[in-house]
């Protein structure tokens, strides 16, 4: 009775050890993840890379973290990485013995940091954004490689260049992508002008209007009065056909080749002869030969049927 008792002692001794075994966990200190965080930015925030970040959150889905999910962000000793556990093996005796297994973790996409998610993981060259950057401008730089295929190796951008964050780096080859500006490759480069602009400006622009406080496109076409509302769209692509992309600031195109760039003399009519008193209000008919002043309490009609004329007339 005693030799059982013992055994059951060793038993759930052994059983206690190995469930120490499963919830021991080496990561210090964790933190929730707040709406709109990411791996990179958890990462940031704390001072790792995101391949450290990912190592400390194994299976973690860096594009759709958990609002208010506890994640790993400090790991005690020896970084995670590759571990070796140790997997008892029951043979047909009663002896166990021991079988090393080794897990090996998976890294994000050699390069330069920071980089956004999604990158493409066979970029061979990178770019870091800096001040006035655009997608566009990237692209015409390099000339090896499309708009659409920029943000396609950087998801992150978004279509239309909003996600393009200054200090990051983004990639601008892959394999079999030109990794230098060769001169057989025909670019288009970026309209010579003063800076910023935004994309899409028309080339051959000769004349700039520097976006100030108050300004419309409509204000702007009646200002310098050369050009259409439609043209100056055509030639500011990047402000829509609402003006809603009108950027304080930005240099925007009012002329191009053929557009007259200076705004046509004013036009005045001259008054027609009349009475030497004045004011008189402009498109007077020149044939006028009688003239009324007009007195208080005075309306339109009253005065037409005072000297029995039509409105029309009037």
């Amino acid at each position: 009775m005693q030799f059982f008792l013992s055994a059951v002692a060793l038993l759930s001794a052994a059983n206690v050890g190995a469930a120490a075994a499963v919830v021991k966990r080496d990561c210090s200190f964790t933190w929730a993840a707040g709406s709109g965080d990411t791996c990179q930015s958890m990462a940031v925030s704390w001072g790792l890379t995101q391949a450290q970040f990912i190592s400390y959150n194994p299976g973690v889905v860096c594009t759709a973290l958990v609002v208010g999910k506890e994640y790993c962000v400090e790991w005690m000793g020896a970084a995670p990485g590759t571990t070796t556990t140790t997997k008892p093996v029951t043979t047909s005796s009663t002896t166990s013995t021991s079988k090393i297994v080794t897990t090996t973790t998976s890294t994000a996409p050699s390069g330069p940091s920071p980089t956004q998610d999604g990158i493409v993981g066979d970029c061979q060259k990178f770019h870091l954004a800096a001040s006035g950057d655009t997608c566009g401008g990237i692209v015409s730089k390099y000339g090896g490689f499309t708009l659409q295929q920029f943000y396609s190796w950087n998801p992150a951008v978004g279509n239309d260049c909003s996600g393009l964050w200054l200090g990051y780096y983004y990639c601008v080859a892959v394999t079999g992508t030109p990794t230098s500006t060769s001169p057989a490759v025909t670019t288009t480069a970026a309209p010579a002008g003063p800076s910023p602009t935004q994309d899409g400006i028309v080339a051959d622009c000769k004349k700039y209007h520097i976006a100030v406080s108050g300004d419309t496109c409509q204000k702007i076409v009646d200002t310098y009065k050369t050009f259409s509302l439609t043209q100056f769209y055509s030639w500011n692509p990047a402000v829509g056909t609402d003006c809603s992309g009108l950027w304080l600031g930005y240099n925007y195109c009012i002329a191009i080749t053929g557009t007259p760039t200076t705004i046509p003399p004013t036009t005045t009519s001259t008054a027609p002869a009349g009475p030497t008193v004045s004011p008189t209000q402009e498109g007077v008919s020149s044939k006028c030969n009688k003239w009324y002043l007009v007195a208080s309490g005075d309306y339109c009609q009253k005065i037409a049927d005072q000297f029995s004329i039509t409105l029309s007339n009037l």
